[in-house]
């Protein structure tokens, strides 16, 4: 069996002995599998889905062995099709290798929809994906309803510096949670102008240096739409039926300098998306949560992250969303 050898030097134990552990383990059988990661979702191909939901574009790939550390890439000649739960092919994907009308980023592996279908709420969908080669994987989802929002505030900050295009606040988005079920969520916002249109502002991301953000897992706060790791679900767990406020520091600024000679548009709303995402998906973002902060880390437990895909690896999971716009003073 073919062996790597690790090398590991913990700093304690050169304290105490001053010595250097080899250990040789034995690498796992490995069956390549596929390995995808897609999240249906009731949103529009639109402005919308370009700024705040590329994560869920479909990727699909192979996996791995253990020891490979190779870079992973992506599979464009995967077959993969979505069915209704009669059985019936309400959609197929494309493989789509530039970026495009959808934003897609030019990588190998990623997937468009191509017959426009549009899942609807309580049906239940499922997933399956091939590659040449290996066995056909799949995944079933039933789409959540969708949350209800009550209100929602924007306090500015005194110190934000709009003539530099530069602003900060407070958001604060209240939810009436349905006390019948387990609900999880995930939200998102963009700027719009005075009109209510989008463009020309960055994405709408948590204020990581201000005093009042409590930034962790079990806070619900506003998620980034193009990084990973700053992806933040939440669980009514402790608070089922209960009102629920998303409350967070927040910054974005104009894409318009003001030395260009061009008036530079006002910003009139947060577009604030709350999506009710599955319990499989919630479990996908907060395993890849604790894998992204044990990384490096000889010391913390495995963090192994979660998947509903069989036989494969990776999450297919869903989201219905819902829009609530805050007028910015």
């Amino acid at each position: 069996m073919k062996t790597q050898s690790l090398s590991v030097l913990l700093s304690a134990a050169v304290a105490l002995a001053g010595c250097e552990t080899t250990v040789d383990l034995p690498e796992p059988p490995h069956t390549p599998r596929v390995a995808l990661l897609y999240n249906l979702t009731t949103a529009p191909l639109d402005s919308s889905f370009n700024e705040l939901f590329q994560l869920r574009q479909l990727y699909v790939s192979n996996s791995q062995r253990v020891f490979d550390t190779s870079e992973l890439k992506g599979r464009p000649d995967a077959t993969v099709e979505l069915r209704n739960a009669a059985g019936t092919v309400v959609e197929r994907y494309r493989s789509v290798s530039s970026v495009g009308q959808y934003g897609y980023s030019g990588y190998a592996g990623y997937y468009r929809p191509v017959l426009g279908f549009r899942p609807q709420v309580g049906q239940a969908y499922t997933l399956r994906a091939t590659l040449p080669g290996l066995e056909t994987a799949e995944s079933t989802l039933t789409l959540p309803a969708p949350a209800v929002v009550e209100s929602g505030t924007y306090v500015p900050k005194t110190s934000q510096n709009p003539s530099a295009g530069q602003y900060q606040g407070r958001l604060t988005v209240v939810l009436r949670d349905d006390p019948n079920a387990a609900n999880y969520y995930l939200a998102f916002a963009r700027v719009l102008d005075q009109q209510g249109q989008p463009g020309g502002w960055s994405p709408v991301n948590v204020d990581y240096d201000s005093q009042g953000n409590a930034v962790g897992v079990g806070q619900f706060l506003l998620s980034s739409p193009q990084q990973q790791y700053s992806i933040y679900p939440f669980a009514d767990t402790d608070v089922n039926g209960q009102r629920i406020s998303l409350t967070t520091d927040v910054r974005f600024y104009s894409q318009c300098y003001p030395g260009s000679g061009q008036p530079c548009p006002q910003p009139g709303y947060l577009e604030v998306y709350v999506s009710s995402i599955t319990k499989d998906a919630y479990n996908f973002y907060l395993s890849r949560r604790r894998y992204y902060d044990s990384n490096g880390n000889p010391f913390a437990e495995p963090a192994p992250l979660a998947s509903n895909v069989k036989p494969g690896y990776g999450l297919f999971g869903g989201a219905t969303d819902v829009t609530y716009r805050v007028r910015i003073p």
